[in-house]
């Protein structure tokens, strides 16, 4: 593996995405030409059909995919940035103590949120699943690059199952994992666990995509449900935003997010 001399915060859309749209894009195109040879069999007309539309559809999601993960990224729009200092925005916290970030990724908010705070200690925990372009050890140098290295630290886990013991952080933050986190389809027992480690008052800011069906079947019961449980809870639509293109607000992106914020 090449070592890694730069900042890398990679990207919410994996590298590897665009380029299966991409080539499969191509070879039904490639299937679509074939079909005009002169050995091509019949009803070559229902596989014309069949294989234009399919190859028009998918190198159409291959450049809509290719162009938000241009925009997300640091090195294009920054919008993954702009997103995740928003999350530290409704932390209320004074950066005294321990934080830990559920589903860190690259280490991008774990990082964002040590800097922010010069005197927290901040924890950043993740499965690191192989379809993502993330890794223990990326973490580990973006922090030393960054300058945070003494603050931070990061540990392989489960968001389901949290290692650590109860009231254990005085904050904790998490952007886009809940519902990714497949050892626990019940999300609300998943936003339990995340409360169960933090200590009581403690500061809390979870984003994820709460408008969707899928996961959040029932949202208003849940915010109703967790407000029986903590000391303070306040939801945000941060779909309303300005810093996130309106291309990038469809399902596929960041058209459903929404925060949960408060205090246990």
């Amino acid at each position: 593996m090449k070592k890694q001399t730069k900042i890398d915060y990679a990207n919410w859309i994996p590298a590897k995405l665009p380029t299966a749209l991409g080539v499969t894009g191509l070879l039904l195109a490639l299937l679509f030409a074939a079909s005009f040879l002169p050995a091509a069999s019949v009803p070559v007309i229902i596989l014309r059909i069949f294989f234009a539309a399919a190859a028009l559809l998918t190198l159409a999601f291959f450049g809509y995919m290719a162009l938000a993960r241009r925009l997300l990224s640091y090195e294009g729009g920054g919008v993954q940035g702009k997103i995740l200092d928003n999350v530290l925005r409704y932390l209320d916290w004074d950066g005294h103590g321990t934080l830990l970030d559920i589903g860190c990724g690259s280490g991008a908010l774990t990082i964002k949120a040590a800097k922010k705070h010069p005197d927290a200690r901040c924890v950043g925990m993740d499965y690191w699943g192989a379809m993502w372009d993330y890794a223990k050890d990326q973490c580990e140098t973006n922090a030393k690059l960054e300058g945070v290295a003494k603050r931070t630290s990061f540990q392989k886990g489960d968001a389901a199952h949290l290692d650590f013991p109860d009231g254990h952080f005085d904050a904790a933050v998490s952007n886009f994992v809940f519902h990714e986190v497949r050892t626990q389809p019940d999300k609300l027992a998943l936003i339990r666990e995340a409360l169960r480690v933090l200590k009581p008052g403690a500061p809390f800011a979870f984003e994820d995509v709460f408008f969707s069906q899928n996961n959040y079947p029932d949202l208003n019961l849940l915010l109703e449900t967790l407000s029986k449980e903590v000391t303070e809870i306040r939801f945000v639509d941060t779909r309303k935003n300005s810093f996130v293109p309106k291309l990038l607000k469809t399902p596929l992106v960041a058209g459903e997010m929404g925060l949960i914020c408060g205090r246990k």
